[in-house]
């Protein structure tokens, strides 16, 4: 599915959109729990159908973007596609059945990597990088040096401690 931009549109004008709940003659789409995580919307979505239907429960991934002079817009994904954004609340796994175990792993590490902590003096790798690792001198900002240089590291990057 490609992008849906709305002319005029802010980012809170989208994700009211998006979580609001629709009911047509056939089902009911509601949303229980949603956050958003830069520019990534998460949700539990519930769909409640009128006939004999069991009721569906899923992820959303809704990724949001601006197009300068127009407005913002989404693309709407689910977990079954294997989105390749991680930050999904590790509460919304535990609202829904699995639909893709690869991508609930992949979210976990994320959650690890981001929540282990670090010591001065490590030497930690680094993930999506241009430099591959860097020694750890400051955790509050988070900062490295590697070739002489000092980087500011965000914890979605940390990798494998080396030993």
């Amino acid at each position: 599915m490609g992008w849906l931009f709305t002319q005029g549109t802010s980012k809170s004008d989208i994700i009211n959109d998006l979580v609001a709940p629709e009911e047509n003659d056939a089902r009911r789409w509601e949303t229980l729990a949603h956050c958003v995580r830069g520019n990534v919307l998460w949700a539990v979505v519930e769909i409640t159908y009128k006939q004999d239907k069991p009721r569906k429960r899923f992820i959303a991934c809704y990724l949001l973007s601006c197009e300068k002079g127009y407005g913002w817009g989404y693309k709407s994904m689910d977990e079954s596609m294997f989105p390749y954004y991680f930050s999904c609340p590790l509460k919304y796994l535990d609202m829904v059945p699995v639909a893709n175990a690869d991508w609930r792993t992949e979210v976990r590490k994320y959650h690890q990597r981001r929540n282990r902590k670090v010591e001065i003096g490590q030497k930690i790798g680094l993930v999506n990088a241009s430099i591959p690792w860097v020694v750890i001198t400051s955790k509050r900002p988070l900062l490295g040096t590697y070739g002489g240089m000092c980087y500011r590291i965000p914890r979605r990057m940390l990798g494998e401690v080396f030993v």
